[in-house]
This record gives structure tokens, sequence and C-alpha cells, in this order.
């Protein structure tokens, strides 16, 4: 009798043991094919990829802008910016500007004898910028309203269709200079919008100056500040 119970014991405990057996290749089975669950973990999986691919391409672009004549601006998507490099003697000054432009050295005198360089859009020369000189220094001992107002007068007096005039204290590598912001009528009619910088180096005074016309003027204004930023006095 005893025999008959071990023997009924065993063979319950062999059951128990098969059922468990069953339950753990169930369980594996589903979660081997649990669509649900390999979803998430593909999804993971691309997340993480993606995000390593991003920090891969952060790098490189930091690398490389560290090392060529480019630069980005980290907009929606990113905007790589390739820029071409001006420098120049006697006066001694340089600058970078959008490779989307055309440096301009003016061989052929058409701007002026106070011209010395600049660039403009192949498509519209009106678009761009140009450096001067100036037969006109900025006394910076004066206060902020007087120089803007001398300023504003004598615009006022020689350009064409005036308005929406503006004017700030700014530094050019270093230098004090004013920024001058206002519209004006060209000679075929057209309202053009210039920043304008008077500033003084070596005893020596310039005019820096970007334009474009109104309506596009939002668009431009980034490619002249990058501009404006990059200006050195020396190489």
């Amino acid at each position: 009798m005893i025999e008959e119970e071990v023997s009924h014991i065993e063979i319950v405990e062999e059951e128990k043991e098969i059922q468990l057996l069953k339950v753990e290749k169930k369980f594996i089975f589903k979660s081997l094919t649990d669509m649900r669950g390999w979803k998430k973990d593909a999804k993971k999986i691309v997340i993480s990829l993606c995000v390593l691919i991003f920090i891969s391409i952060g790098y490189y672009l930091i690398t490389q802008a560290a090392t060529f004549s480019w630069s980005m601006r980290l907009h929606s998507p990113i905007e790589i910016i390739s820029r071409l490099h001006h420098s120049q003697e006697n006066p001694t000054f340089s600058f970078s500007f959008s490779k989307h432009y055309t440096y301009d050295s003016d061989e052929q005198k058409k701007y002026g004898d106070d011209y010395l360089a600049g660039f403009h859009l192949q498509s519209d020369q009106r678009i761009g910028c140009d450096v001067r000189q100036s037969i006109v220094g900025v006394n910076f001992s004066k206060s902020d309203q007087e120089i803007s107002d001398a300023i504003s007068s004598d615009l006022s007096t020689h350009v064409k269709g005036f308005s929406k005039y503006q004017a700030k204290r700014i530094k050019i590598d270093g230098k004090p200079a004013i920024l001058s912001n206002f519209l004006l009528t060209d000679p075929l009619g057209n309202t053009l919008h210039i920043n304008q910088i008077m500033v003084s180096n070596a005893d020596k005074d310039y005019l820096i100056i970007c334009g474009s016309g109104e309506a596009q003027y939002d668009f431009f204004q980034k490619d002249f500040q990058d501009f404006t930023d990059s200006f050195r006095w020396k190489k």
C-alpha cells in the first residue's frame, strides 16, 4: 500500500513538471510571436539608431566647420552654408560671404573711386553688400540721439525716398560703429531696404553697406548679418 502511494505521488509530481514545462514553452512561444512586443522593441531600436545617427552627423558637422570654410544654420532641417573668404590689402580687412553670391572687385570702376570690395547676387546686383571709403566719420563722444539726428539729416538731404530710419551703436571687430536702417528709392523707382554701417579704423572712415528690395529683405537679412559678423580689420 505504501509503495502504491509513493508511485502515485511520483506520477503526480511528474505530471506537475510536465504541466510547468508546457506553460513555460507556451510563454516563450507567446513572447516570440507577440507582435506588440516586437513592435515595441523595434521602435526602441529605431529611435536608438536615429539618436546615434543624429549625434554622429552633429559631431561630423562641428569637426568639419572647425576645418573648412563653411558653417551651418540650425533650422529645421539643418542648412549647410558654404562660404567664401576675401582678404584685402591697403586698407587691410577681410570678410566672408555665402557662395550663393558673387564677389565683385569692380575692375571696370563703375561703382566709384570710394568702392573697395563687395559681393552681390548674380541675378540681381542690387542684392548684396560692399565696403567703401568715406569722407564722413562719426564723433562717438556725442550722445546717441545727436549722432542719429546728424546721420538722419544728411541721408534725408541726399537720398531719394528716405524713410523708416533707425540707428544704433554696434561694434565691428571691436571698433565702435553706427548701424543705420532705412528705405530709399532707386533710379528705377524700386523701394530698397538698406543697412549702412559707419565705422573708423586707423584714422580712416568707412561705410559698410548691405541692401535688397524691401519685400526680399527678411530673406537676405541673415546673410547680411553673417557678413558683418565675419568682418575683420586684420586677416
